[in-house]
């Protein structure tokens, strides 16, 4: 029998390939279903009442069949839990709003979507504008992940206050106060989500399930063997400085000796490479270690000698106490030491172990030690600076991903499922 024309050779390959694409798939699948509790899922302290399971479930899996991606997702939250739970202790909200960057942006500050919603929080234009945010040729707040929460959630508690239902005030954020009204009054003057749910735009129907979904992966993620990694401190641990003055990001960047592109991701509000001298100012977000150096320069136009380094302790706690407690007495932000310990209580037990990061000065210690160490063993008593951090390849992990992969199985529409 002739098989010239008959590549035979080719049709295994093809079939493995397939075969292996449809275990890929399947396996995933069993991986969501298998770990999938609805119990667990109802005994969230979630601000809305569990609806829809099917749903629910399915946007759970959404997650689960795609691991990689959700660890990427929960790492990028790890930069800005800190920030969000901060504000929502001033403006006394509850906790468990912090979830709603993960469904609306992805935690990504530069997130801009199909209709033109930008940053953390998805504000449109108008709205940003009246919640105080400046939008212009030269910056847009509501890529400011701080200027953002905190317009974000004034909004919310408005919008709480007007519905007093947590239901409602997502689907307004989602859709707007117009709708959410016009469907109060197409379903008889009820106000409760599943009664106005079938006259609200698809996608706002299912927002309360993918923030049902997001709350049960940020819950229960260790036991579903998700392993998110843990930002680098110059990534989290920021602060401000207020700048009157135009000032280049390369500048910047030469003056405290950090990437461009890390003072570029910091300050995602900026749309030019500088900072604009404005009538309001302009806070720079930047590494706390460099703040001191960056500060003394606009004050004496001078560089510094300033040379800030992180240096990481570990402690054992003696008695039961608060995070803000044993962060008082650290003179540590709270917020900063229970993500560094991945905390999910307010508390810590005596006998727990706490991670604790701190700044100093090398060449301050350098001169105490002098004093105390004779001279012949002045080099061996030095301690030894760490390595240069390769910030490309970790701004890259958590932000300078491509967005458009040609093979992208997961999307991020989960509306759309």
């Amino acid at each position: 029998m002739k098989t010239a024309n008959c590549p035979m050779i080719k049709v295994p390959a093809l079939l493995q390939a397939c075969l292996l694409c449809l275990l890929f798939l399947f396996s995933g699948n069993l991986r969501a279903n298998f770990v999938l509790d609805v119990n667990a899922l109802r005994s969230l302290n979630v601000l809305v009442d569990v609806v829809d399971d099917e749903h629910v479930a399915k946007y759970i899996n959404a997650f689960l069949a795609h691991p990689a991606t959700t660890e990427e997702l929960l790492s990028r939250g790890n930069i800005y839990f800190p920030l969000i739970e901060k504000e929502l202790k001033i403006q006394g909200l509850p906790d468990a709003l912090k979830v709603l960057p993960l469904i609306e942006s992805r935690f990504d500050p530069m997130a801009v979507s199909r209709v033109g919603a930008a940053g953390l929080w998805q504000f449109m234009i108008p709205t940003a504008r009246e919640l105080g945010l400046r939008i212009n040729s030269l910056l847009d707040e509501r890529r400011d992940p701080a200027k953002a929460t905190r317009a974000a959630l004034s909004y919310l508690q408005y919008l709480f206050s007007k519905y007093n239902d947590w239901s409602l005030a997502f689907a307004a954020y989602n859709s707007g106060p117009g709708t959410v009204n016009r469907a109060i009054r197409m379903a008889g003057g009820k106000t409760t989500f599943e009664a106005i749910k079938q006259f609200l735009p698809r996608e706002t129907q299912q927002y309360i399930p993918k923030y049902l979904a997001a709350q049960y992966i940020l819950e229960y993620y260790e036991d579903l063997g998700l392993q998110p990694s843990y930002p680098d401190l110059d990534l989290q641990w920021t602060a401000t400085v207020h700048m009157t003055k135009s000032m280049s990001i390369s500048e910047i960047s030469a003056l405290v000796q950090i990437p461009v592109e890390l003072i570029t991701i910091l300050n995602p509000s900026l749309k030019k490479q500088y900072v604009p001298q404005l009538t309001l100012g302009y806070d720079l977000v930047l590494p706390k270690r460099v703040v001191p150096t960056f500060q003394y320069y606009l004050e004496t136009s001078e560089p510094s000698e300033l040379n800030f380094v992180y240096r990481t302790m570990e402690m054992m706690i003696s008695k039961r106490q608060s995070v803000f407690e044993l962060a008082g007495s650290l003179k540590v932000d709270p917020y900063l030491l229970r993500a560094w310990n991945q905390l999910k209580s307010d508390m810590i037990e005596a006998g727990d172990r706490i991670i604790v990061h701190e700044l100093y000065d090398p060449s301050q210690v350098f001169i105490e030690r002098v004093k105390l160490v004779p001279f012949a063993k002045r080099q061996e008593a030095l301690t030894p600076l760490p390595p240069t951090l390769d910030y490309h390849h970790l701004l890259y992990k958590f932000f300078l991903r491509e967005r458009e992969k040609q093979d992208e199985v997961f999307s991020w529409h989960l509306h759309q499922i």
